[in-house]
């Protein structure tokens, strides 16, 4: 099974010492340049820009204060309808997880903070609350909050977005922490050593290992599903490399790793394997299942796993490997069906029959609270002295219900057979001393090393998912040229040679993610390709195919031949010339090379989303890009196809720069609310019907920025299903690299091309 692993050199005790320094060295200059992003977005830019970028929400009121997970003031926050017409939050960045301030409210046609509170030295508002974003939703966002201080909040508040330090403290403790377990200290204690195989195999000190035949389910039916192998799949619509990507798992005795290209299947594949590891034994020596953490590096991401394990739970033979409550999702969900609601730990915690201890602390935590948030005046408010003595009573509540809420904790925990978290999250307290037998990382070709680090030192074999030709971590800190080299690392390679043997070498960038350090590392044996895709048009999908995936992704009969012509909500319109021209072709390019349509530089922001970094255009001032010109050909193409039948829901439009989402916007939004509007980051792992891209770049320098980054727009033209529309420059994009130049010419030859002066007249 692992011949053809590459057989690394060992590092030294010098090689890993420098590793895990880089590491740390790279997370530092992390942080460092998101908080001063932060401080000079807040000290620099107006509340009208920081409320344009979703950084900042502005005329906010108090609707409610409750208590939460451990006994934490929920703040809910909304619109009243005495300052706005709409009670739906404009559109913002905000999501769970965020940490946040909540300040007076600021007006957006003042450059600085004009407020009558108290100010510290550095400006801030001395009653300020700070705090993490619990809960979003259209209309509110909640906010927990653990203060020590009364809260004592203005009517109109603004919430503002913090750098989040909390993430950077979590990763610096756990590469602490490695660092102790693989460099111990003379005279230190041997730790515990039931993960060492799998940490020795991350670093190249101890090769994988797999065992010639998978283990045999615990309970083993008499069906014709079971392969020679013992695998009785519960799914009976995989393909043959999904099979074999799950056959490799099981075998995998520490870590193992699918690459999943766009469309297939990857999410599927990894949900039969958490209900094949189910099935078996958690080891030689029990006869018990083992127990599971699923992680991932976004809140969406793991709601979109929960949702298909919650589903299948609810169905036989599926049932039988996860009765009720048996799945546990921690940390608090951004978006959360009812249905789902009853799996999360806020809500076993506080309704289980465990719950019973919280409640009567908990009534009267809320009772107080209650009557410190009416306004001054209100029936029931809280003056003076006697406002102090009732915050005090609040602060011996709190500690009480914490007390009583671990135990609860421990207890809904104890039942869980997969608890599912964030990267982030499962480093939080609730899981303190916890050991699992499997870890997934689901999405970790988009999580930096260090965060991967927290569930797997939580874990005895690891199971690694992405793709590396998506979406990268986002990364703010620039590039750093000044790595020196390992001391001794020359040394140790006099002799060895480089091609056939690799040593683990400290990252020279956070983009460099374990899941490609891996493959680096041990080369291609150390994981399985999914090579069936089920989305894309075969002509669609044949770019990134013969280009990233070495012309292994295979379009699936299903799929493969499928055009706009065969929607249903089409059909009827489908005879027509018009419709021919319109939603036949599979691939359409508007060329706009000599119609000058130039773009244009914004004064307002970076050259991309609020979210993702244009290193070509990430100072503050340079300004975001956006072509008007093309935003019209866009418009036209989108009407034209809601026009002949395609839902509008079913139209994605994605461009790379923040500027030109909101012009397209303006243009459409209105009109068809429903219709995807948004940056290449918004869509990963979505897909539409039809994606229109507009690549905005068009100027004399030929210079693209931003379009630089192959794999952003890897994602952006494989979330198209039946028709991939772009509208760019093609003398302008084809000089930007070589995948670029190889991608227009790709798209003269292969794509419907079309003059994009006719469109925006």
């Amino acid at each position: 099974m692992a011949k053809d692993l590459i057989e690394p050199v060992i590092p030294s005790r010098a090689v890993l010492e420098a590793f895990i320094n880089r590491h740390q060295y790279l997370l530092e200059l992390e942080r460092k340049a998101e908080e001063e992003q932060t401080r000079l977005l807040n000290s620099k830019c107006s509340p009208k820009l920081l409320e344009q970028r979703g950084l900042a929400l502005g005329g906010l009121g108090v609707s409610n204060i409750s208590v939460g997970l451990g006994g934490k003031s929920l703040i809910e926050l909304n619109r009243p309808s005495a300052y706005h017409t709409s009670p739906l939050l404009p559109p913002h960045t905000f999501r769970s997880g965020d940490p946040v301030r909540i300040d007076v409210h600021v007006s957006i046609t003042s450059s600085s903070t004009k407020s009558k509170g108290k100010k510290k030295e550095n400006g801030d508002d001395e009653n300020a609350v700070e705090g993490v974003v619990y809960k979003v939703s259209q209309e509110k966002v909640v906010v927990a909050v653990d203060e020590k201080k009364e809260i004592d909040l203005p009517e109109r508040l603004r919430l503002l977005k913090l750098a989040n330090s909390v993430t950077f403290d979590r990763m610096d403790k756990t590469l602490l922490r490695l660092k102790r377990l693989i460099l111990p200290e003379d005279g230190s204690p041997t730790p515990n050593t039931h993960y060492f195989p799998l940490i020795n195999s991350l670093l190249g000190i101890q090769r994988p290992t797999w065992v010639d035949d998978i283990p045999q389910p615990i309970k083993l039916d008499d069906d014709e599903n079971v392969t020679k192998t013992g695998v009785q799949w519960y799914d009976d619509k995989l393909n043959d490399s999904q099979k074999e990507a799950i056959e490799f798992c099981l075998k995998a005795e520490n870590i193992a790793c699918i690459h999943g290209p766009p469309g297939t299947g990857k999410t599927h594949t990894l949900i039969e394997l958490i209900f094949q590891f189910l099935s078996r034994p958690a080891s030689s020596s029990t006869s018990q299942p083992p127990r599971i953490l699923v992680t991932t590096p976004s809140n969406l991401a793991l709601d979109n796993l929960l949702l298909r394990l919650h589903t299948l739970a609810q169905l036989p033979p599926y049932s039988s490997l996860l009765p009720p409550g048996s799945i546990l999702r921690l940390g608090h969900p951004t978006r959360v069906h009812r249905d789902l609601v009853r799996e999360t730990l806020d809500y076993r915690a506080a309704n289980g029959e465990e719950g019973e201890l919280l409640k009567d602390v908990g009534s009267e935590l809320q009772g107080h609270l209650s009557d410190l948030g009416k306004k001054r005046g209100e029936k029931g408010s809280v003056k003076g002295k006697e406002r102090g003595k009732k915050w005090d009573e609040v602060r011996e509540l709190r500690k009480e219900y914490r007390q009583r809420e671990g135990k609860v904790v421990t207890s809904v925990l104890s039942r869980a057979q997969v608890v599912l978290a964030t990267c982030h999250s499962a480093g939080s307290r609730q899981l303190n001393n916890m050991l699992f037998d499997v870890a997934f990382v689901d999405e970790a070709t988009q999580a930096i090393e260090a965060v991967c680090w927290v569930p797997i030192l939580k874990a005895k074999k690891l199971v690694l998912a992405g793709d590396p030709q998506q979406l990268p971590p986002t990364i703010m800190s620039k590039d750093d040229k000044s790595l020196k080299p390992v001391e001794g690392l020359a040394e140790e390679l006099n002799g060895v040679d480089i091609k056939a043997r690799t040593i683990l070498k400290p990252p020279k960038t956070l983009e460099t993610t374990l899941f490609e350090r891996l493959e680096s590392l041990y080369g291609e044996g150390i994981k399985r390709v999914l090579q069936i895709q089920y989305r894309m048009n075969e002509h669609i999908a044949s770019f990134p195919s013969d280009t990233l995936y070495s012309s292994a992704l295979i379009s699936d009969s299903s799929v493969s031949k499928r055009t706009l012509l065969e929607l249903p909500s089409v059909l009827e319109n489908n005879s027509s010339e018009e419709a021919k021209d319109v939603l036949e072709p599979v691939v359409v390019f508007f060329d706009t090379s000599g119609c000058e349509f130039y773009e244009r530089t914004e004064g307002d922001s970076d050259g991309t989303s609020s979210t993702t970094k244009d290193k070509g255009n990430s100072n503050l001032g340079e300004g975001s890009k956006s072509n008007e010109n093309e935003a019209v050909v866009v418009a036209k193409w989108a009407k034209k196809l809601i026009e002949l039948g395609v839902n509008p829901a079913e139209i994605g439009i994605v461009t790379p720069y923040q500027a030109q989402v909101s012009l397209i916007s303006s243009m459409l939004h209105e009109e068809y609310p429903e219709m995807t509007i948004g940056s290449v980051d918004g869509l990963q792992g979505q897909e539409r019907e039809a994606i229109i891209l507009s690549l905005v770049r068009s100027s004399p320098t030929g210079e693209v920025g931003f379009l630089g980054e192959y794999r952003r727009l890897n994602v952006a033209m494989t979330r198209a299903k039946r028709q991939l529309c772009v509208v760019g420059d093609s003398s302008t994009v084809g000089k930007g690299s070589k995948y670029l130049k190889k991608w227009m010419d790709w798209l003269e030859n292969e794509a419907d091309v079309r003059w994009a002066g006719d469109e925006a007249v």
